[in-house]
């Protein structure tokens, strides 16, 4: 795969923890297509990157919550991540990211209201790093 080039200065982050772990994560999976950047971005968003380690994801940032939600159909548990940390509003993003990443069934336009401001613009920012590899600006 193509390496797509990265200009952190132009992409909005909700802080400077959110940026260096985006920077992370696409160190940690270098065959960034817009799907994984746009990915990466909402791992690293500080509330959802605090679920998981990132050393333990293999295929992508959110194998640990893929297998969540397997453990959950198969009543099982695995320990790669945690969901504990995630609110309703984090968790909207987590469902974003699935959809960015793989199509995952996701209702944009019901989760728009639950967002406040930051969680709005990171949505945006992510929605525009995988449509286009574009960033957003943000004052």
């Amino acid at each position: 795969m193509r390496r797509i080039p990265i200009n952190f200065s132009q992409i909005y982050f909700a802080n400077e923890v959110h940026k260096q772990n985006f920077q992370k994560c696409v160190q940690k999976f270098t065959y960034s297509t817009n799907e994984y950047t746009s990915t990466c971005y909402l791992a690293a968003y500080p509330d959802i990157f605090k679920c998981f380690e990132l050393e333990q994801q293999e295929n992508g940032p959110f194998d640990w919550y893929f297998d969540f939600l397997d453990s959950i159909s198969l009543q099982e548990h695995h320990s790669i991540g945690s969901t504990a940390p995630l609110t309703g509003q984090k968790t909207a993003l987590v469902n974003l990211a699935l959809n960015l990443w793989n199509r995952k069934e996701f209702d944009l336009a019901s989760e728009l209201s639950i967002w406040g401001s930051e969680l709005y613009a990171v949505a945006l920012q992510a929605i525009n790093l995988r449509q286009q590899g574009r960033s957003i600006n943000h004052e």
